[in-house]
């Protein structure tokens, strides 16, 4: 996806440079959608550095790259090549422009506003029509980006008013912050971009193709008409600021490349955010761009359900309504039709059937979703073990913390509804170190979110398509788990005591293992201190895992880190550490692999000796296994011993194709990967890369906002 590279890409270009993350990002938005753009600061401040970096990104520079610091003195000669002699000979007037500003894709100009008037003429119909006039002939210019620099703004010149209007995005850069002057002491190192980092001419005529295909939804075009109505009644009184028609069709474009790198199908209100740096001529109405932008679309803003955000059109009479929901990355806003709407399933979790208005003796509240029967004390919990209360698909918020101590004997709840803790505690201070109470004995398609609990578990039974969100606990999660998919949970021993079966388990951290044994199930994205799956795996996929051995793990004979053994399992981009604890003997993997696959998986440093870094037994397929060739194996299978100096993020993201960007980061104190969202606290990114968010039924959210923190450029 385009908007992952683009992330990782602006991240190699930020590589030691401080305070310039902002300026990187509208330079490469500008460069992107084909647009000019020019930075506006006192000398020092990187400006070129930044306009360097952002040329290596779409060519190789000194190869497709035009740079030149203009003066008053400067001469079209010095921009646009020297005058051909053989065609003065023959009475033409002509320039070889071969690797001067006519025939480059990037260029950089610096001091730009110091042009001359024979300067300047050629430069505007480079920089609007991409042609450039060269004697008799028209010569298409292969220009993607040109990137200007200059100290100041030529505002009190109205020469140079048309040179300016043709740079769409404009950035002030500044000196570092008193904030971030120590970061200055570190070198600046240069990002060591692979060819495979730089955007290609194939994905930048791929962003030129779908930018035109992405709709712009009648209340945003209002909302640009809006901002364009305020800015004439803010400025109507300062003729140093005006919006011209040529800037108004530009701005669309850029609007329709934002949303398109984004990897949505339409402009949303987080793109109109990037009119605060194209809409201001002079420096002092800068800021307050930046406000009437913000203001008017705050006006166009609204609180919008967490689990679906909606974009109602004001116009429905013109056009049909357009409704946005959350795509299955958790972050991207894909948009159906009305019509479509009342056809397609939604993606939002459906709502309880039980019957709106509905009032249960005993409890304040309906049991909808609007309306939650509301759990408030201790006897409001006991009284779900009531057929007609906890059996009945209600919808349940807690609301306060609950101490069950007092309570001897604990009642068996079979549960079946919505059970929303609202980050609320239950408490059992009676446990012993080898039993502990379950808040509900079965769950069954159940819903249970946002609930800490401590020295309790929170069922022994999890089945029939119920769904753990957000959950905590410092003993086992539940008991056994079937048909189920339980995400973003965090517990101090099992996530799954026993068994899992059917199950999804995303996102989780355990202090012990994530399950004792799984069959047909998938886990992806969960860490654990003893091994991943205790026993063994079956018919299932384990991906994006981590197991750091150093807890104590006093278990005899021999273990695989992240499986004891496996029958028909894949094994995809796992890493397992550590070690430092065990009393038996380890593998670095598993311990037997029948059949399935291991792949692409990695071992870091662990002071004891393997019985094989990747399996000790194994007929699956090895496919690029990993270790450092400081892991000592004393038998077994072993992967590629790779050196300390290689195990890098760059190797891991570029030759183990791991995912940086939404599932791992890297762990620079300790110099290994490490997962980038696991267990309950990842949750209060509310929906963003990839994470579920923590019980968003009955809750809104900011519609800008949350446009706001998914866009890349922003």
């Amino acid at each position: 996806m385009i908007s992952n590279k683009i992330q990782s890409l602006l991240q190699s270009l930020n590589q030691g440079l401080v305070d310039r993350e902002n300026t990187l990002k509208l330079a490469l938005l500008a460069a992107l959608a084909g647009e000019n753009i020019v930075l506006v600061g006192p000398p020092g401040t990187g400006k070129s550095l930044v306009a360097r970096r952002i040329a290596r990104s779409l060519s190789d520079e000194g190869v497709d790259y035009f740079e030149y610091l203009l003066t008053k003195f400067s001469t079209p000669e010095e921009l646009f090549g020297p005058l051909s002699i053989a065609a003065l000979k023959a009475d033409r007037f002509q320039r070889n422009t071969e690797g001067y500003l006519p025939t480059v894709r990037v260029a950089f100009l610096d001091e730009i506003f110091k042009a001359s008037s024979s300067i300047l003429n050629a430069l505007l119909t480079i920089l609007n029509e991409r042609v450039y006039h060269n004697g008799p002939q028209v010569q298409n210019v292969p220009l993607q980006a040109l990137i200007a620099a200059s100290n100041e703004l030529p505002t009190d010149q109205e020469e140079l008013g048309a040179l300016y209007d043709r740079f769409l995005v404009r950035v002030f850069v500044d000196y570092v912050g008193a904030h971030s002057l120590s970061k200055l002491f570190a070198p600046t190192t240069e990002p060591d971009l692979h060819p495979a980092d730089r955007i290609t001419p194939a994905e930048l005529e791929q962003i030129r193709r779908t930018a035109p295909e992405v709709a712009f939804p009648p209340e945003l075009i209002q909302a640009v008409q809006d901002i364009w109505a305020a800015h004439r009644e803010a400025f109507k009184e300062d003729r140093r600021e005006s919006l011209s028609d040529r800037r108004l069709k530009k701005v669309i474009h850029l609007l329709r490349v934002s949303a398109a790198t984004n990897g949505r199908q339409a402009v949303d209100l987080s793109d109109l955010m990037l009119l605060k740096d194209c809409l201001w001529n002079h420096a002092d109405n800068a800021i307050k761009v930046r406000e009437l932008v913000l203001g008017t679309l705050q006006r166009h803003s609204r609180q919008v359900p967490a689990d679906q955000v909606e974009v109602p059109s004001p116009l429905a009479e013109q056009a049909p309504q357009i409704t946005y929901v959350l795509d299955s990355d958790g972050r991207t806003l894909v948009p159906i039709s009305a019509t479509s709407a009342q056809t397609t399933q939604p993606t939002a979790p459906a709502r309880s059937s039980a019957p709106m208005g509905a009032v249960v003796k005993g409890y304040a509240g309906s049991g909808t979703a609007d309306d939650p029967l509301l759990i408030q004390s201790i006897d409001d919990l006991m009284d779900l073990t009531r057929l007609e209360v906890g059996q009945q698909g209600y919808h349940f918020r807690q609301t306060v913390d609950l101490d069950i101590s007092g309570i001897s004997t604990w009642p068996a709840i079979n549960f079946k509804g919505t059970y929303d803790g609202c980050g609320h505690s239950v408490m059992d201070k009676n446990v012993s170190d080898h039993s502990h109470r379950w808040l509900f004995k079965i769950l069954l398609a159940s819903r249970v979110s946002g609930i800490a609990l401590k020295n309790c578990g929170l069922s022994e039974v999890t089945a029939d398509k119920s769904k753990l969100t957000s959950c905590s606990t410092s003993v086992n999660l539940t008991g056994t788990a079937s048909d189920s998919k339980i995400s973003f949970c965090t517990s101090i021993k099992n996530i799954v005591a026993t068994r899992a079966n059917k199950c999804e388990i995303k996102s989780c951290t355990s202090g012990r293992s994530i399950a004792d044994g799984i069959e047909q199930s998938r886990i992806h994205s969960c860490k654990s201190n003893w091994p991943l799956i205790l026993s063994g795996a079956k018919d299932s996929s384990i991906e994006n895992c981590m197991a750091t051995i150093n807890h104590r793990f006093n278990r005899s004979n021999l273990w695989g880190c992240i499986a004891d053994y496996t029958d028909s399992t894949s094994i995809n981009k796992c890493f397992t550490n550590g070690g430092l604890y065990t009393t038996g003997s380890l593998c670095g993997i598993v311990r037997r692999a029948n059949s399935g696959t291991i792949s692409r998986c990695a071992v870091g440093a662990t002071p004891i000796t393997l019985r094989g870094t990747i399996a000790n037994d194994s007929s699956a397929k090895l496919e690029r296994n990993v270790a450092l060739d400081s892991v000592k194996s004393s038998d077994g299978i072993n992967g590629e011993a790779i050196a300390a100096e290689r195990f890098t993020q760059r190797f891991f993201e570029h030759s183990l194709e791991w995912d940086f960007q939404n599932i791992w980061i890297w762990d620079d104190q300790n110099q290994q990967p490490t997962l980038r969202h696991v267990g309950a606290d990842a949750t209060h990114l509310e929906g963003l890369n990839g994470v579920e968010p923590a019980s968003t039924k009955g809750k809104t959210i900011d519609l800008l906002t949350h446009q706001a923190q998914a866009n890349i450029w922003l």
